[in-house]
């Protein structure tokens, strides 16, 4: 009952926001929606006013975070992705897992507040990107069909299919009920994994079938997002986690849709622009003043998660391709910053009491975020003009040389 009242609230405040064009303006200033959270939450403070439950902050986070997999999950199929964007799967399975080992290992190296079992589940937090923000500068720019295309995949790649390592990281990373084993609430988490994309996956499957035979000019982007609020409102009911079902559902369908790349673009961008906006005001209110809690270290882990980290793993994974060198180095600093999927991830650990070094996680986890959006947002649009120069100039150079 209570994320059948949470999901309307959110439906009908996403209703309101877009008739008022409110979240038009503030999608593009994620970093305003910060500054605008951390002072609305000093004020409130201030004020008085009383702490909301962590279960009420947490399913908030955990409704926005499905929205944000669901429509990631949309945008590609598992099984061609090689094929169709080669630097969108070598980023997602090379230079993602290899974030994760290098930034995980450097947490539990420079904070000493964090075991390894934490400093992997903020390593994993970290890897699930969702800065769409910065994705803007480069589809508006005239910049080549591939590139774009790996900008687009590879985040929603890494997002829908790295969110699953991101829950069973929060499972090693929890302590075991008192006379169980310690495995136990790994073993729960799988359980609940199972379920859940059993439970999506046929939804989404089933969806896309129905759609398929629908002709092209009632086909509509309803059915999947249909598909998806089914399974995340169904999982609790069976035991299954509403995440994952919720992004399963996108996938199963994403694979077996024959829909236009047009109609999962703009299904993304539906969700994106209703989403991301209230998921960094969130971030804002609830965890930025954690950050003037930060120590030197944790400022230098965080700099360096976003910076060096982010993009050495990401260059090491693109080596292979056949992208020009000026491509390679773009997209390795492009990508990867930590954004609203990464924040609301980090929302829906206040529920997670049994979390060990909890606060320690979402102290450094808030920094990182706020370091991977003012590095992003100052970037990015410098970024797509000197790529766009440097690729002017190597196809001048290639001419005078044949």
């Amino acid at each position: 009952m209570t994320l059948v009242i949470a999901a309307t609230l959110c439906v009908v405040t996403f209703w309101i926001l877009n008739k008022t064009r409110i979240v038009g303006v503030a999608a593009r200033a994620p970093a305003m929606m910060l500054v605008a959270g951390a002072g609305a939450s000093l004020f409130y403070r201030v004020a008085g006013g009383p702490f909301m439950p962590s279960e009420w902050v947490a399913g908030g986070a955990d409704i926005l975070l499905a929205a944000l997999a669901f429509a990631a999950a949309c945008q590609f199929r598992v099984s061609r992705l090689a094929t169709v964007c080669p630097a969108s799967f070598r980023l997602t399975l090379g230079g993602a897992p290899l974030f994760l080992i290098i930034c995980g290992l450097a947490a539990f190296i420079l904070v000493p507040q964090l075991p390894l079992s934490a400093a992997m589940l903020l390593a994993g937090t970290l890897t699930l990107n969702g800065a769409a923000f910065d994705r803007r500068a480069v589809t508006d720019a005239p910049a080549h069909a591939t590139i774009k295309a790996a900008v687009r995949l590879e985040s929603a790649a890494i997002l829908a299919l790295g969110l699953p390592i991101a829950v069973l990281l929060e499972a090693t990373a929890s302590a075991a009920p008192q006379g169980m084993p310690l495995v136990t609430p790994l073993l729960e988490a799988s359980r609940m994994l199972l379920i859940g994309f059993a439970l999506g996956g046929s939804l989404g499957l089933a969806t896309a079938m129905v759609g398929n035979r629908l002709k092209p000019g009632k086909r509509t982007g309803w059915l999947p997002i249909l598909a998806g609020g089914a399974a995340f409102m169904l999982a609790p009911l069976l035991g299954a986690h509403s995440v994952i079902a919720a992004a399963a559902a996108g996938l199963l369908w994403g694979e077996q849709s024959t829909a236009l790349v047009t109609t999962r673009v703009r299904l993304r961008r539906l969700v994106e622009h209703n989403v991301a906006p209230i998921a960094y005001f969130a971030f804002g209110v609830l965890l930025a003043p954690r950050i003037l809690q930060a120590d030197l270290l944790s400022i230098v882990f965080a700099l360096a998660a976003v910076t060096v980290m982010r993009a050495g793993p990401r260059l090491a994974s693109l080596k292979k391709t056949t992208l020009p060198k000026e491509s390679q180095m773009f997209l390795a600093w492009f990508g990867g910053a930590p954004g609203a999927a990464s924040a609301l991830f980090l929302i829906s650990l206040f529920d997670a009491a049994s979390v060990v070094a909890q606060d320690a996680i979402l102290t450094v986890g808030a920094l990182a975020v706020a370091f991977g959006v003012i590095a992003a947002r100052l970037t990015a649009r410098p970024l797509v003009r000197t790529f766009l120069k440097e690729t002017a100039l190597a196809k001048k150079r290639a001419l005078f040389a044949g």
